[in-house]
C-alpha cells in the first residue's frame, strides 16, 4: 500500500490541510507534540535551510517521581520544545549578533520570573504562517495559553498573530485515550510506570537555542539554567 497522501488545491487552502495531517501522523505515532519536528521542512521546501530557533522546556525537579529511580521506574521529567524559522535569515546571512539580539529578547520575555511557565495538557493548537516561518504545535488546557504563547514568540520578530491560521484538535474521549491514571507493566518482575500521552504538566522555559544548517552543533543563544556551555546570553 502507498504511503503518499495526493492533495490538491491552492498554497492557502493546502496549508491548513497539511498541518493537520502532520499533527495526525505525530499522534498516531505517539510522538510529543510539544518536542517540536523538522517535518514541515519537507512539506514547505522554502523553509528547509532557514535558521530554527528552538525554546526548550523541562518540568521541575521537585515533580512527583512516584520511587527513587524515576529513569530505572519508566518515568521522565516532561520536556517541551517549540520551534519556528527566520525567513528572512539563511545559514549564510546570519550572525552572532543577531543571534544574541534575539537571545536578549528571550531572555526578557521567557527568561523573567524564574521562566515562563506552560501548563501543557491534552488539546493540541496548531498555528501555521508557513511564509513567516511559523509551524507550531501546541498541547494546552486553554485556548487563552496557547494564544499567549504564539502572542509571545510572535512578538520577538515583531509580528502580530492572525488568528485564521490558527486550528484546535480534541480528541472527543479524552480520559480514555490520555488518561491522568498511570498505567503499569511487569518487566523483569518489577512494576514500570508508563510515561503519560499528554499529561496535564508544567513545564518551565529552560533555554533556546539555534539550528543553523551545515553546523552540527546548535548555538545555544540563552541559557537561563546556566549549564550550557559557551551560551551568548545568560
Amino acid at each position: 500500500m502507498s504511503k503518499k497522501i495526493i492533495l490538491k488545491g491552492t498554497t492557502e487552502q493546502l496549508k491548513p490541510v497539511i498541518t493537520q495531517i502532520l499533527a495526525i501522523h505525530q499522534m498516531l505515532e505517539g510522538l510529543d507534540l510539544g518536542a517540536g519536528s523538522d517535518r514541515d521542512s519537507e512539506a514547505y521546501p522554502e523553509r528547509r535551510y532557514r535558521p530554527q530557533i528552538r525554546l526548550h522546556f523541562l518540568q521541575d525537579t521537585d515533580f512527583d517521581k512516584r520511587s527513587n529511580a524515576p529513569g530505572y521506574h519508566g518515568e521522565r521529567r516532561v520536556p517541551g520544545r517549540l520551534t519556528w524559522r527566520l525567513m528572512n535569515e539563511t545559514s549564510e546571512t546570519i550572525t552572532l549578533g543577531e543571534l544574541t539580539r534575539i537571545g536578549q529578547q528571550i531572555k526578557q520575555i521567557f527568561g523573567a520570573n524564574s521562566g515562563y511557565v506552560w501548563q501543557k495538557g491534552k488539546e493540541i493548537y496548531t498555528y501555521a504562517d508557513w511564509d513567516k516561518g511559523y509551524q507550531m504545535q501546541i498541547l494546552a488546557r486553554s485556548a487563552s495559553q496557547a494564544q499567549d504563547l504564539v502572542s509571545k514568540i510572535l512578538s520577538l520578530q515583531g509580528h502580530t498573530p492572525t488568528w485564521k491560521y490558527m486550528t484546535k484538535g480534541e480528541n472527543l474521549d479524552q480520559p480514555s485515550r490520555y488518561p491522568e491514571t498511570p498505567v503499569t507493566k511487569l518487566i523483569l518482575g518489577k512494576s514500570v510506570t508508563m510515561p503519560k500521552t499528554r499529561p496535564n504538566v508544567e513545564v518551565r522555559f529552560a533555554y533556546a537555542d539555534a539550528r543553523i544548517h551545515k553546523l552540527l552543533e546548535p548555538v545555544v543563544i540563552y541559557d537561563r539554567t546556566n549549564k550550557k556551555v559557551g551560551a551568548l546570553v545568560r
